[in-house]
């Protein structure tokens, strides 16, 4: 029996959400401050965004503040995977062209880096934008069009 489109999507949805959440729990426990973008909903377009003369973005999920400089202030996006991707021959995790407005929004509000979550196979994978491994073009189930890389690390798992 297959499932229709809507179906999978509500449960694709409840999958993302239930990772976010338990990124959020983790924030919470080891940032000063931690702002919910997630529920951020406007009329025109889906989710979080940020408009204004200059068009609109889409805001990652969360944004961590902290006292202690050393940790920085940073926006965090969660990505729950069920798969990664081999390029060149290195297993990655992979994000869509909405890094590019996550990058932005960084520089908008003077934050310090992006970072991103992955969840996948029960552990939470934490990057700085500066470890993206470059981009690569795909076309599959999921989409078409450039993805942007970050090369799968145990060493990055955070619990």
């Amino acid at each position: 029996m297959k499932l229709s489109s809507d179906k999978v999507f509500q449960e694709s949805l409840a999958l993302g959400t239930a990772g976010e959440d338990i990124i959020y729990q983790y924030l919470i426990k080891y940032n000063s401050y931690v702002e919910d973008n997630r529920s951020k909903n406007h009329k025109v377009g889906t989710g979080p965004r940020l408009f204004g003369t200059e068009g609109s973005l889409v805001l990652p999920d969360f944004y961590c503040y902290n006292k202690n400089t050393d940790k920085g202030n940073f926006a965090i996006d969660v990505k729950v995977k069920n798969s990664v991707y081999t390029v060149k021959k290195e297993k990655c995790f992979t994000v869509d062209n909405k890094y590019e407005q996550y990058i932005r929004i960084v520089q908008i509000k003077k934050l310090d880096f992006l970072m991103m979550a992955f969840v996948f196979e029960n552990r939470n994978y934490f990057y700085r934008d500066s470890e993206c491994i470059g981009t690569t073009t795909f076309n599959n189930q999921y989409g078409t069009g450039l993805v942007y890389l970050f090369k799968q690390d145990v060493g990055k798992i955070r619990y």
